[in-house]
């Protein structure tokens, strides 16, 4: 709600009284929130100010107080700081192409809840799932730059590195990615099982040693710590950013920024791009449609031991450093339930060797 003045506030949930959810409540009264259940009413501040089934002179209000949390609002969106510690800049944590002035001409917003914990989500857009999940048929490929639903498509890579890691991010890549057909003989058989595409014209087609196309020559990854994924596809950026919600649930706002419009047939242009293309393609038929199923709530056996491989050098470099990156844990040394769940799954027996930051 908003105070007084006209500013978002975030209060706890919880009423400081019985624990009812103050989200429940009503705003009886001009920068204010009641409480649903007994009537208490707590200011911006998180202080309560009147006891509606108190006395109005009533000492007790004066001991009650809700946290309140500072927010900041930008674009429209209202950010909030849950730290136990003192908050930073906004523009520490707001990725840079938000803010970048060649990008303001159009972005793109969706908000869904996903049913998944934030994590998984986020070892999704990390691991490299793509190469098979994301190979089958989808009417929205045959729009793909210059035919790719025809295209040869990547099959499996040698492993995973890191390319570049900092305080705040962490970029992976595939190492010497595969494409066409390979013979596997555990089941004495090549996969993919087709192999029609290669008889299209040259033109619409890439032979076998060749790159799928110039732009997919690099198959990489950049996750910005501890809950954004960055994917660069030409002149647009394709960012999640996910947001906690329960233990089980997730609010996924996925950006789509494009360039400023040349022109106002550009900006149309880029419009329907969005809307014909784009999104039902990339943000609801990939991520919603195909990610998401794999992964969501009851699809995943999270408690089970896991065997991670030489393909997960990145999820293990993010469950072993997302507690560390935390600002509470910086500060206090400590990040309270954060460390023990993102480790929780590693096997020390397992663990491939990790390829220093730069090298192959």
């Amino acid at each position: 709600f908003r105070d007084g003045a006209g500013k978002v506030v975030a209060l706890n949930d919880w009423c400081p009284h019985r624990g009812a959810r103050l989200s429940l409540g009503m705003c009886e009264f001009g920068g204010t929130v009641t409480c649903p259940y007994h009537g208490y009413t707590f200011d911006g501040t998180g202080q309560c100010v009147a006891g509606l089934i108190e006395r109005p002179d009533s000492t007790f209000i004066g001991k009650l107080r809700a946290r309140a949390y500072p927010t900041e609002e930008r674009m429209g969106i209202v950010f909030v700081w849950m730290g136990e510690t003192e908050p930073v800049p906004l523009d520490e944590d707001l990725p840079a192409e938000l803010a970048d002035p060649e990008l303001t001409g159009r972005r793109y917003l969706r908000v869904k809840v996903w049913e998944a914990n934030w994590t998984e989500p986020m070892a999704q857009g990390i691991d490299f799932h793509e190469f098979y999940l994301h190979r089958h048929v989808n009417v929205w490929r045959l729009f793909n730059y210059r035919l790719g639903f025809f295209r040869a498509k990547y099959v499996y890579t040698s492993g995973v590195k890191i390319t570049d890691a900092g305080e705040t991010f962490v970029n992976t890549a595939a190492v010497a990615p595969h494409f066409g057909q390979a013979h596997y003989p555990g089941v004495d058989a090549t996969w993919p099982r087709h192999v029609w595409w290669r008889r299209l014209p040259g033109g619409l087609r890439f032979r076998s040693g060749e790159p799928p196309l110039p732009r997919y020559r690099g198959v990489q990854h950049n996750v910005e710590l501890p809950s954004k994924i960055r994917v660069m596809i030409g002149a647009s950026i394709h960012l999640r950013w996910m947001v906690p919600v329960t233990e089980h649930d997730t609010r996924v706002w996925t950006f789509t920024a494009v360039r400023k419009p040349k022109n106002l047939l550009h900006a149309v242009g880029q419009m329907l791009w969005y809307h014909l293309y784009r999104k039902p393609a990339v943000v609801i038929a990939t991520n919603e449609k195909e990610d998401l199923v794999v992964f969501k709530r009851g699809r995943l056996n999270l408690e089970a031991p896991q065997k991670l491989g030489p393909l997960d050098v990145g999820l293990i470099y993010f469950r072993r450093h997302l507690a560390q990156r935390a600002r509470d844990y910086q500060r206090l040394g400590t990040a309270r339930g954060a460390l023990k769940p993102v480790l929780r799954h590693v096997d020390e027996q397992a663990q491939p060797e990790v390829v220093e930051v730069g090298k192959a």
